[in-house]
């Protein structure tokens, strides 16, 4: 996971609030676990904010629902004490609302650790699948043999997001970088890097 050089932790994370809690950071001041002397971070991304919008006013909505029930069984003249002993409503709406809380959590936690790393000698893919499991996957840049980004659709053409595909020679031959902000900014930083990569003197790090 990463490993940042601030003080706030989360599941072996440290960030800095002000920079790498975005979707799109240029040269954010982290540090990650596989990093090598001398690498640096060039770009950090997430999926797009706007990609979150679903599951957050699902989250909404359920937050809300009980009230409507409660208004809903007030109209037809149904009393849910009468029903359920009022010592046991309170567990159950407590119990109710801790799951809500529980699935939010857990879906920002995987959009906040699901990280796509640029560095100045490799890409690095966080797959966060759960608070005891985790996948990560590189590639240095003398291994990707193409980049190219897609746009789908009127909502990630309006809001510049879309996926990129990065073609390695490497184990993991394909990477990619879904619904990431600004995708022709990130095919032209990764074609920068390579550029450079191809001009360096051998004893680069390794």
């Amino acid at each position: 996971m990463l490993v940042a050089s601030h003080h706030d932790t989360i599941i072996g994370i440290m960030a800095e609030t002000t920079s790498t809690t975005r979707d799109f950071v240029v040269n954010p001041i982290i540090e990650f676990e596989t990093q090598q002397e001398g690498e640096k971070v060039i770009l950090l991304l997430r999926a797009h904010l706007v990609t979150q919008i679903p599951w957050v006013l699902l989250v909404i909505i359920l937050l809300i629902l009980p009230a409507f029930i409660g208004s809903i069984l007030s109209l037809v003249s149904i009393n849910l004490f009468s029903l359920i002993p009022a010592r046991f409503v309170g567990v159950i709406t407590a119990f109710y609302y801790l799951l809500v809380f529980g699935y939010a959590f857990e879906r920002f936690l995987k959009w906040y650790f699901n990280v796509y790393l640029l560095t100045n000698e490799r890409i690095v893919d966080f797959d966060f699948y759960g608070v005891l499991y985790k996948a990560i996957s590189d590639a240095r840049l003398s291994q990707i043999q193409d980049v190219s980004a897609k746009t789908i659709g009127a909502i990630a053409t309006f809001f510049n997001y879309g996926d990129i595909l990065v073609q390695t020679a490497a184990e993991s031959q394909e990477f990619e970088f879904l619904a990431v902000p600004k995708p022709d900014v990130v095919v032209r930083r990764i074609t920068e890097e390579l550029q450079k990569e191809e001009g360096e003197p051998l004893g680069a790090v390794m």
